[in-house]
């Protein structure tokens, strides 16, 4: 596959993934203002808790599934066994949820919420995250992109467009939005299969016994990882929520979907990257796997980096804006989340790297390790000073501040070790020189900016534009000053921008 497949899909990838995600940031915002803090901070409860469910169930099928059809191609009757996989993932956690669980120990976990609700979220949370998910997975491998994200950003536009008219009603609520995220799902699954052609692929080979022994050896190291991962994404919430209060939880989501908004370049790259290192990793093609991982790690660090200096200095003035004064205790939870997003996309392609190249026993211990230390860390930072293991009471901001500092041991952990197998220098001066490179021009760029201000009165949106003009200045002259730091050299970089003016011209 040639480097300008894979750019010209990342391309198309990255566009609509930006609309996509500029889609949902209104959809949360409508939301966010719509609750107000206490209630959006329950949905960020129910949401989040079941996002920790959904990895439970998978035990790793997810990511085995993916490696396997990026590889080669596969029957419509391997994909309809995965099919059949989720299905009883799915039914086995209603009947755990709805029946066998005790009612005393439903209400501790999911404290106080109706159990009806719990199981829409639970269905809404299967449909998005999983269901979806291999919808998408399907596409990638075959190299169906474009396709992919049309109907990704058809499903964002509906469901902004169905929750913009609830809210304008005055009906918008929890339950409502869990089931529009529950039918949208369905409907646009239907649809997908069709666009992408699911249905006529051909019925091909199909063993049952190798093909549940190629699973078994995939994913024989993710049982116990699924179960600490549940624990890890349950507990932060769970601890949250019981010691700081759905107040506290609405505030750490808000400075949460800030963060993620910068993450949105490396979802576009994710699973494009994975489908080539897959296939590169089958050829044993070890240069072109170095080639695509460094490019691809350097960039999206680099942009998450780009994204959040600019907007770090003008947080209490964008969630004001965005929000209103209820949500202003979350400024400093958006800055930080800002720079926990460019390290947590440097750990997202990292595991894609393992997972793709089956190394799942060095991503399962490394991962069971750094989980197991953040769960305690969570406690230790957000319990009472009055407990009987008495913690810090840090709140919103507290954990905030450690998903920053275990996201950053975490991907340059994975860096050293992948560079190590595969006999490379381990290098991360780079991701020094883009920090403090970003944060000097935001900084730099922001004072002139105010001081200019003095003399001439602008308002908030020119000051903002003046100050990104600068700021891009100043960025681009230091790329061009250290490309290495984007895993460029400086003719490739200059080739990029003269297409860069050939379509602007055109």
């Amino acid at each position: 596959m040639s480097n300008s497949s894979i750019s010209s899909r990342f391309a198309v990838s990255a566009l609509v993934n930006v609309l996509r995600g500029v889609l949902s940031f209104i959809t949360t915002i409508i939301i966010a203002r719509d609750f107000g803090p206490k209630e959006f901070g329950d949905y960020a409860f129910l949401l989040g808790t079941f996002v920790g469910v959904i990895g439970l169930l998978e035990l790793g099928t997810s990511n085995a599934f993916q490696t396997f059809i990026s590889q080669k191609e596969r029957g419509k009757m391997f994909l309809l066994s995965y099919v059949g996989w989720q299905l009883l993932q799915v039914f086995l956690a209603l009947v755990l949820i709805g029946i066998i669980i005790p009612e005393t120990w439903f209400e501790k976990i999911w404290l106080g919420h109706e159990k009806k609700l719990v199981l829409l979220v639970l269905l809404a949370v299967f449909m998005q995250q999983s269901a979806w998910k291999t919808i998408i997975q399907i596409g990638e491998s075959k190299r169906l992109t474009y396709k992919v994200q049309l109907t990704n950003l058809s499903i964002a536009i509906a469901h902004l467009l169905l929750v913009t008219g609830c809210w304008i009603g005055g009906v918008l609520s929890v339950q409502l939005i869990f089931g529009l995220i529950l039918v949208e799902h369905l409907i646009f699954i239907a649809v997908a299969s069709k666009i992408l052609s699911i249905f006529k692929l051909h019925s091909g080979e199909f063993d049952f016994r190798s093909t549940l022994q190629e699973y078994l050896t995939y994913c024989s190291p993710f049982i116990f990882y699924s179960i600490v991962s549940f624990g890890y994404e349950f507990a932060d919430r769970w601890l949250l929520q019981n010691y700081g209060g759905s107040i506290q939880q609405g505030v750490y989501e808000i400075g949460f979907r800030f963060g993620m908004v910068s993450l949105l370049v490396t979802m576009s790259l994710h699973n494009i990257f994975w489908k080539e290192i897959s296939e590169a990793s089958e050829n044993k093609n070890y240069e072109r796997i170095k080639k695509i991982y460094r490019k691809a790690s350097r960039f999206t660090f680099s942009l998450g980096v780009f994204f959040g200096g600019f907007l770090i200095p003008w947080s209490e003035e964008i969630i004001k804006l965005m929000l209103g004064p209820s949500y202003l205790e979350s400024s400093s939870v958006f800055s930080v989340m800002l720079i926990f997003a460019a390290f947590r996309s440097l750990g997202m392609l990292n595991g894609a790297m393992l997972l793709a190249t089956h190394e799942t026993k060095v991503h399962v211990k490394i991962g069971v390790i750094w989980m197991g230390f953040s769960m305690l860390g969570s406690y230790f930072i957000l319990a009472p000073k009055s407990s009987y293991l008495p913690g810090l009471q840090m709140g919103s901001l507290g954990l905030a501040v450690k998903m920053l500092l275990f996201s950053i041991l975490y991907a340059n952990v994975i860096s050293w070790w992948i560079s190590r197998s595969y006999g490379w220098k381990f290098e991360w001066m780079y991701q020094i020189i883009v920090l403090g490179g970003a944060f000097s021009c935001s900084w730099f760029s922001f004072k002139l900016v105010q001081s200019m201000n003095s003399l001439i009165t602008f308002n908030l949106f020119f000051n903002g534009l003046l100050t990104l003009l600068f700021y891009c200045g100043f960025f681009v002259a230091m790329v061009c000053w250290v490309p290495w730091i984007l895993g460029v050299s400086r003719r490739e970089l200059k080739d990029f921008f003269l297409k860069l003016v050939k379509l602007s011209r055109a």
